[in-house]
Formats: structure tokens, C-alpha cells, sequence
């Protein structure tokens, strides 16, 4: 039993090894180098020596925190731009109060607004909240006049941000969750 873990390891290490093998060869012969015959020492200096060249151009890419950060603020402003449109091309059939239209529009506004702020403030984080980007604003988002004619809504057309207001703020929306 013991040998055949031990080969099926050792096959899993000759195999990435020979992933890595490709990859280096590839980015090597790219820079003009030639390599003929690579030992798997050899594969994994220059793979640490290709992965500290990387670090220092800072080509290695986000932190992971930084990509979730950024998958989340595209998808929140994808899911926003997508109901604004809806809401924005809704006709009178689909029964939809114009006080909730208003009030869910002011509130993704909000909402962008809070996420624009984050994204232009690198050094703040989602634990640490802004006591600007928690005030209230009167949002205010004018559908298009032809929404047939209008392309899809750019996540910085889904809201007009205004100053802030000075009256109270609006009451909670009431949420299913």
C-alpha cells in the first residue's frame, strides 16, 4: 500500500514539475535565453528567481483581499446597474409604485455612492466604516427618455449624487431578510 502512495506522489511532483518546466522554458526562450536541459533543481531555482522578478515589478497581481474586494464591488455595481435599468424601462403593466421605484433608486444610489467612496479610498476597509460614507443623501436617478435607445447603464449614470440633505433622514426600507 505504501509504495503505490508513494509512486502516485511522486508522480504528482514529476508532473508539476514538468508543468513548470513548460512555463519557465516558455518565459525564458521569450526573453531571448536558451535552455536545453533543465534538472528539477534547476526547474525550481528559476521558478523562484522568475517568481522574485515578478515581486519586485509588482506583476504578481492583487492580494487576495483586494481581488475579492474588487470582484464584489463589480458584481454589487453590475447587479445595481441591472435593476436600475429594469426599473428604468418598467412600464405601467408591471405594477410597480412609483414611491418603491423612488425609494429603491435612492437607495442603490446610496449604496454606489458608499462603494465609489471605498474604491477611491484604498486604505479603508470594509471593518473600518466612514462616518462620510454613512450619512445620508438624497439621490436622485432620471431614467432616460428612450430606454429602448440607451445602451447598458454605466455603473456611474446609475445615480446623481447631490449634497447632503439637511432635512431628516428617510425611514428604514423595509427588507425581507
Amino acid at each position: 500500500m505504501k509504495p503505490m502512495l508513494e509512486r502516485k506522489r511522486r508522480a504528482r511532483i514529476n508532473k508539476c514539475l514538468d508543468e513548470l518546466k513548460d512555463l519557465i522554458v516558455t518565459s525564458l526562450q521569450a526573453e531571448g535565453e536558451n535552455v536545453s536541459k533543465l534538472e528539477k533543481a534547476d526547474i525550481l531555482e528559476l521558478t523562484v528567481r522568475h517568481l522574485h522578478k515578478l515581486r519586485r515589478q509588482h506583476s504578481l497581481g492583487l492580494t487576495p483581499e483586494a481581488a475579492y474586494a474588487d470582484r464584489f464591488r463589480a458584481g454589487f455595481t453590475h447587479c445595481a446597474a441591472e435593476v436600475v435599468q429594469y426599473l428604468a424601462a418598467a412600464t405601467s403593466p408591471l405594477n410597480i409604485d412609483p414611491s418603491a421605484r423612488t425609494k429603491l433608486l435612492q437607495h442603490l444610489g446610496s449604496c454606489m455612492h458608499k462603494i465609489d467612496n471605498i474604491s477611491n479610498n484604498p486604505l479603508e476597509t470594509a471593518a473600518e466604516p466612514n462616518l462620510a460614507t454613512s450619512k445620508c443623501y438624497n439621490n436622485v436617478y432620471t431614467p432616460p427618455a428612450s430606454p429602448h435607445l440607451q445602451g447598458p447603464v454605466s455603473p456611474s449614470a446609475t445615480h446623481v449624487m447631490m449634497s447632503p440633505t439637511t432635512k431628516s433622514p428617510l425611514p428604514p426600507v423595509w427588507r425581507p431578510w
